[in-house]
């Protein structure tokens, strides 16, 4: 009867560690449910340094493989080196549905749409006065569109990075009640004031008035070096004049003076 139960409990240790053993290949010290140890270089005891663990391939009693680790924190967690699929498929993607892949800080892939998440865009709140030879402050409404690269207040005119980096910058602007001869000028200047990061001019060759008036264009490459640089949208006129914030003639209304910003 001793012999039986001496087997019996045996059986049960025995099963016991067979449900709960790890395996391991290469290594008799195996730190998670399926363990290869690729070159073998693994300590008998302990756990691997990092470049011990770089040959390592590891899966997790949750499902979490790992390549290069035997921590890991994601369902896939590669530590280190380039990920490659050959002969991948010659589908075209679809615009606006299909989602752009990208990695965060520490490395996890997410999925954005980046064509929103990217753009900046806001039309002018009001028609603006503004006097000869004046730096006025453009200012635009709630951005149409916008993404956590920007903060703009709609009070001051001022547009703030939220991440360096270099950004196109696109400014269009209408005027109109001048003479004719009138330097047309829009730029973009830092927050504190100091000289222009861009500008552009032209002179009307006839007077503006009405609700139609003369258009001024301005692309350039604004620079931000670190999170929180400042800049803002004016406009300043050789002659007193009027920003137009909707153009309405004879083949219709619409908005004329606005502002796209794009991180490139």
């Amino acid at each position: 009867m001793r012999k039986i139960q001496t087997m019996m409990i045996a059986c049960a240790i025995s099963s016991s560690f067979i449900a709960y053993a790890q395996v391991g290949i290469g290594t008799q010290n195996p730190q998670t449910t399926f363990h290869i140890d690729g070159s073998k270089d693994n300590p008998a005891t302990g756990i691997p340094s990092v470049a011990q663990q770089d040959n390592d391939f590891s899966v997790t009693s949750s499902a979490k493989v790992g390549i290069g680790t035997v921590s890991p924190t994601e369902k896939l967690d590669v530590a280190s080196g380039n990920a490659r699929i050959r002969n991948i498929n010659s589908n075209i993607g679809i615009g606006g549905t299909d989602r752009v892949v990208v990695a965060d800080a520490t490395g996890i892939l997410k999925t954005i749409d980046f064509t929103a998440y990217s753009l900046f865009h806001a039309r002018l709140a009001a028609n603006q006065n503004i006097s000869s030879s004046t730096i006025t402050t453009l200012l635009f409404a709630a951005p149409i569109a916008t993404s956590p690269f920007y903060s703009y207040n709609t009070g001051t005119g001022v547009m703030t990075f939220n991440q360096p980096g270099n950004y196109l910058v696109t400014l269009q602007a209408s005027f109109t009640n001048m003479p004719a001869g009138t330097q047309l000028l829009i730029g973009i200047r830092p927050v504190p004031d100091a000289n222009y990061l861009g500008r552009g001019s032209h002179y009307n060759a006839v007077a503006a008035s009405g609700t139609v008036g003369e258009l001024m264009n301005y692309t350039t490459v604004v620079v931000a070096p670190t999170a929180g640089y400042q800049i803002r949208f004016t406009a300043a006129p050789n002659q007193n004049s009027t920003i137009i914030s909707t153009e309405t003639g004879s083949t219709g209304s619409g908005n004329v003076t606005n502002v796209t910003v794009q991180k490139i």
